[in-house]
């Protein structure tokens, strides 16, 4: 019984995270709907987990299940985008003082290697990738389980948005070297211990990128 109970749950798992890492990286677009004859033929599974697979990821407000209708992936509004970075803006700062703490040095001096690295080439995919590393770092550093899991499921929200932006190809390489000299900027920071200038320079940080991301999405916003 026990092994059973088990490998229900790792088909869901496996289910979850399927189609939840298509709905961050826009392969899944907003609004799209989601056929789930189409996910258990995709991934040779019973209706069981993929449903609650669904549930779960509409409990994370990026599925919407409506009865009768059917299942869509989440739209992006601005005021998505708003209340996104307003959480960002409010907790992200005090994780990046508290991450200044106890975050590994050797971390951060090879996410700044990769960025450094990205700056001479800007590959929006690796734009987008080192950037959550970055973000992850600081999560897990901030020594608070439950800030992290609100952290971790903002960016997911945000990942989704710096995907349909650069899915669109709506953005400049401008923005992707203003955001990376701000990450150096806080990388500085971490590294000095100095508590009060990550926390700035993260504010900072976060009210460009919310200003880019209104800016830039405006014209394609639901």
């Amino acid at each position: 019984m026990q092994k059973s109970s088990n490998n229900s749950l790792s088909r869901k798992a496996q289910a979850y995270d399927y189609i939840k890492h298509r709905i961050i990286t826009c392969e899944y677009v907003p609004d799209a709907p989601i056929s789930e004859k189409d996910l258990m033929l995709e991934l040779q599974m019973s209706r069981t987990p993929i449903r609650e697979a669904l549930n779960s990821l509409a409990g994370e407000h990026l599925v919407q299940i409506y009865p009768k209708r059917g299942i869509f992936v989440a739209g992006i509004s601005e005021k998505d985008i708003i209340d996104i970075y307003t959480i960002r803006e409010t907790i992200e700062p005090v994780a990046a003082q508290l991450a200044s703490y106890y975050i590994s040095e050797e971390s951060l001096i090879s996410i700044r290697t990769g960025m450094q690295r990205h700056l001479d080439s800007f590959s929006p995919d690796e734009h987008l990738k080192i950037d959550r590393e970055f973000h992850m770092l600081i999560a897990e550093s901030c020594n608070n389980e439950y800030l992290k899991k609100i952290l971790i499921n903002m960016y997911d929200h945000n990942s989704r948005i710096r995907h349909r932006i650069f899915n669109l190809k709506i953005t400049s390489t401008s923005r992707m070297e203003e955001a990376i000299n701000e990450h150096q900027a806080l990388i500085d920071c971490l590294l000095a211990r100095d508590a009060e200038g990550a926390k700035m320079a993260m504010v900072r940080h976060i009210a460009h990128g919310k200003s880019a991301a209104l800016r830039i999405m405006n014209p394609i916003l639901t």
